[in-house]
């Protein structure tokens, strides 16, 4: 009889990172610092001090909120003493003292949820999706919009485009991640709504050119945080989804499903 594989732990991270230092790691990395939003910066750090090991995905907890910390909740497959491991053997000395190491911690994740299990969940998402092809459509004042294939737009957008009615944002965006669980499995979505909307201006580096210079790209997405209910359908599947995330940019702090019990 072969043998069962057993799920690899899965480890939730709560740590905090000095503001001043995250400004100082972005003039190190030649970022445009007036453009460039906490998200990316949190990104380039948690890269720089944890490598490979770096919690993705991850949510940054006081987003906007005044004070010199930042703080940081994740996912990843090691704990809390193995991550400083990594920062204390490999991290630079500026990047390492962006850490406030006092305040790191960790806990297991339980390795299964049971079948029908209902939790109450909270997800901070960039809800886009991807073009197969190129085309155009009209928006609500009747302006004309085009796309190439393979260009990421607003979930949002990309239906009212191609829709003759007015649309409202949160039943698209419910709707978005109520596909998210269907492709992916694991859960179903009883009930869900959207909590908080901005339009998000996100700097990213391009990767490097023939010369090995990086350039800062500036984007706009959606930044939406859903609440709602779920069951989970199958415990192997929910638990690939919380170690995974959910959408796009899960490296620049969205796709992070944290749970509760409902």
């Amino acid at each position: 009889m072969p043998a069962t594989t057993a799920t690899a732990s899965l480890h939730m991270i709560q740590f905090e990172l000095d503001t001043k230092g995250l400004t100082t790691l972005g003039r190190m990395l030649g970022l445009p610092l007036r453009q460039t939003d906490t998200n990316y910066l949190v990104h380039c750090a948690l890269g720089e001090l944890f490598q490979d090991q770096a919690p993705k995905p991850y949510s940054i907890e006081n987003d906007g909120a005044p004070g010199r910390q930042v703080q940081v909740l994740g996912y990843t497959d090691v704990d809390d003493e193995t991550l400083h491991s990594l920062a204390q053997g490999f991290a630079s000395p500026t990047v390492y003292q962006i850490g406030q190491w006092e305040r790191l911690a960790s806990k297991p994740m339980p390795d299964t949820f049971p079948d029908s299990m209902r939790l109450g969940f909270e997800l901070r998402a960039c809800p886009v999706i991807r073009k197969s092809s190129a085309g155009s459509g009209t928006n609500e004042h009747g302006e004309e919009r085009t796309w190439n294939a393979g260009q990421e737009l607003d979930a949002f957008l990309a239906r009212q485009w191609t829709s003759d009615e007015s649309l409202d944002r949160e039943p698209v965006y419910v709707d978005w991640l109520q596909r998210q669980f269907s492709a992916r499995g694991g859960a179903k979505l009883i009930d869900a709504g959207v909590d908080r909307f901005s339009i998000k201006r996100m700097v990213r580096r391009t990767q490097a050119g023939a010369n090995g210079d990086r350039t800062a790209q500036t984007v706009r997405r959606p930044d939406v945080t859903l609440t709602g209910t779920l069951t989970v359908t199958d415990s192997d599947a929910f638990h690939q989804l919380l170690r995974s995330g959910i959408g796009r940019h899960k490296s620049f702090g969205y796709g992070m499903l944290k749970v509760r019990r409902a």
